[in-house]
């Protein structure tokens, strides 16, 4: 009777680790998630098209990129030291060649991505790029390890869509 009562314990176990490991994978691929360590959920990314963006900048100057609505995503992050993101991608992929993490900024009720500058004298296409880590899960899942991001607004960009998020103070 106890093998029995030990038996079933160890199945009702397995099933509920089983479907919390089913929980922290993203349905669908090359779609980031936040994974709340406090909730042991996945919280989805604010997902959006590219808004392309050229400005003037006086006479001799101008500057292109993207841009989303909105001062801030809707999509809140507490600030710690480490955040946790899982993404589903093609068996294979490196994440990194998939996606950029990038900081906006707040412009006029509007988060801004400037990815070149041009002047008379030339032009430059260059931006900073956040570096993180890549843990591996399982076959085709990758947990991206982002270390001391400070508040503000930040997307990762895959070349379709962005995947934008709030870090609060």
């Amino acid at each position: 009777m106890k093998f029995k009562h030990h038996l079933i314990l160890l199945v009702f176990l397995v099933c509920n680790f089983l479907d919390l490991r089913a929980q922290l994978i993203p349905e669908f691929n090359d779609k980031p998630a936040f994974y709340d360590s406090k909730s042991k959920a996945l919280v989805e990314l604010e997902k959006s098209q590219y808004n392309t963006m050229a400005k003037a900048k006086g006479l001799f100057k101008a500057e292109a990129g993207f841009y989303l609505n909105g001062s801030t995503s809707p999509v809140k992050i507490e600030k710690q030291q480490e955040l946790s993101f899982i993404v589903k991608v093609q068996p294979g992929t490196d994440p990194t060649s998939v996606f950029d993490l990038v900081q906006f900024d707040v412009k006029n009720d509007k988060r801004v991505f400037i990815t070149s500058k041009a002047t008379v004298a030339g032009s430059s296409n260059s931006f900073t790029k956040i570096d993180y880590q890549v843990k591996k899960i399982k076959e085709g899942v990758y947990n991206l390890i982002v270390r001391n991001l400070s508040a503000g607004e930040y997307f990762f960009g895959s070349k379709d869509f962005m995947f934008a998020f709030s870090v609060k103070r």
